[in-house]
């Protein structure tokens, strides 16, 4: 009988073999050669290797609807939901979503954690592809860490250091100034 399961929902992709969304993973003992079956269990699924389409809800899995609804939910009302997912643990978690969004409170710190989120990846991901853009244009690792800079700059409030006056330091001012905008996050987050 199994004592424990863990289930890690993955907005991205974590493995490359492209055909296989969910794994199953169990404890194994290499030095005894022994498993904890049936007792823990992590369970990962890599939300985007599903392709799931709206018209093909009713002849799909059952990890395929979930799928779908835990990725698309959110751009539906209920009744389209309930339409959609007849199914009763569906109803159940449409009605939980509902008294959810009755909350104003609740749905209020819920949107705005999915908001900091957001803001975070796609500030992590605009630092990202500005350093690298700027590192091909000038051929060198101060790009890379500009970008950090200024990135970690605007995630602090502060008004971005213009690039021009951040190509005038060296690799080892611009690593220090990385280093103490990261403290100064640390601290502000803390």
């Amino acid at each position: 009988m199994l004592s424990s399961i863990s289930i890690c929902l993955l907005c991205d992709v974590l493995f490359s073999d492209r055909g296989v969304p969910h794994h199953r993973f169990q404890l194994p003992d290499a030095e005894h050669g022994r498993t904890l079956a049936e007792t823990i269990e992590v369970h990962t699924v890599e939300l985007a290797k599903y392709n799931i389409r709206e018209e093909a809800i009713a002849e799909a899995s059952q990890i395929e609807k979930w799928v779908f609804f835990l990725r698309y939910a959110d751009r539906y009302d209920a009744g389209r939901l309930r339409a959609l997912f007849p199914e009763e643990p569906f109803q159940q978690a449409i009605s939980e979503a509902e008294r959810i969004a009755e909350r104003t409170v609740d749905r209020m710190m819920y949107d705005q954690r999915e908001k900091a989120l957001r803001d975070y990846q796609w500030a992590i991901e605009s630092a990202r592809r500005e350093g690298l853009e700027k590192g091909r244009e000038q051929g060198r690792e101060e790009g890379v860490l500009i970008g950090k800079i200024q990135v970690l700059e605007q995630l602090l409030g502060d008004t971005p250091t213009p690039t021009a006056r951040l190509l005038q330091r060296s690799v080892s001012e611009l690593n220090a100034m990385v280093a103490q905008l990261q403290e100064r996050l640390r601290h502000r987050r803390a």
